[in-house]
């Protein structure tokens, strides 16, 4: 995880949400795993 997420990192340089940070929608505080859903994400070229 931490070579991909590097490699990602380095190879588009700019990324940033893809929706407005309110729409990501975090998962239920009662979920094993708490976070977003879906973390949709863009960059320039």
């Amino acid at each position: 995880m931490r070579i991909a997420l590097s490699a990602l990192i380095n190879r588009f340089p700019t990324p940033r949400l893809g929706v407005p940070a309110e729409e990501a929608g975090l998962r239920p505080e009662t979920a094993d795993i708490y976070g977003v859903k879906s973390l949709p994400v863009t960059w320039d070229v």
